[in-house]
């Protein structure tokens, strides 16, 4: 279960999850490749703490949604992009830079997305077949409401899709 937000007081988060006793991951810049596919969204995740090959399912509706995700680490990031731009064709490269913290079961990331602005996502991991999608939207919901996150500050989709909205040369941050 996850949820994005709009969120300009990364600060305020971030002291938040120090008093709940969260645990700093690390700060990392990610660059995410995606590909055109028939079906969800795959993506090729380059970063400091991993490389990852990301297939996932997700509809695109305002508040905490059930996410299917699968994941594929992998060594030779190059190799693979080069076989995935032949065969799919690229959709488009996001770069972000990203805080992550982990509380149980809990993921948050602020995020700063370039051309698009900063943001806070909340992503309650459970096990398939295991976790009951009702309890981890409950917990996902305990946390925007913790956080502070608004109806309003709710976002439906994928940073890739927001990206491909904005005309070209705008940004999504404020002010534009």
């Amino acid at each position: 279960m996850e949820i994005k937000a709009r969120c300009s007081d990364h600060e305020t988060v971030r002291r938040k999850l120090d008093n709940w006793g969260a645990k700093f991951l690390g700060r990392e810049t990610q660059v995410d490749i995606f590909y055109n596919v028939p079906r969800g969204r795959l993506k090729l995740r380059r970063s400091e703490s991993e490389n990852l090959l990301i297939g996932y399912e997700r509809p695109d509706i305002s508040g905490p949604k059930h996410c299917l995700v699968n994941l594929y680490p992998c060594r030779d990031t190059e190799a693979l992009d080069r076989v995935l731009s032949a065969s799919l064709g690229r959709k488009l490269v996001l770069e972000k830079q990203r805080e992550r913290y982990v509380l149980g079961n809990v993921r948050f990331h602020l995020d700063q997305v370039e051309r698009l602005g900063t943001f806070l996502e909340i992503e309650v991991l459970g096990k398939r077949g295991v976790d009951k999608v009702e309890e981890l939207r409950a917990v996902c919901e305990d946390f925007m409401n913790r956080c502070g996150v608004k109806p309003e500050d709710l976002v439906e989709q994928a940073y890739a899709d927001l990206l491909e909205e904005l005309p070209s040369g705008q940004t999504g941050v404020a002010g534009d």
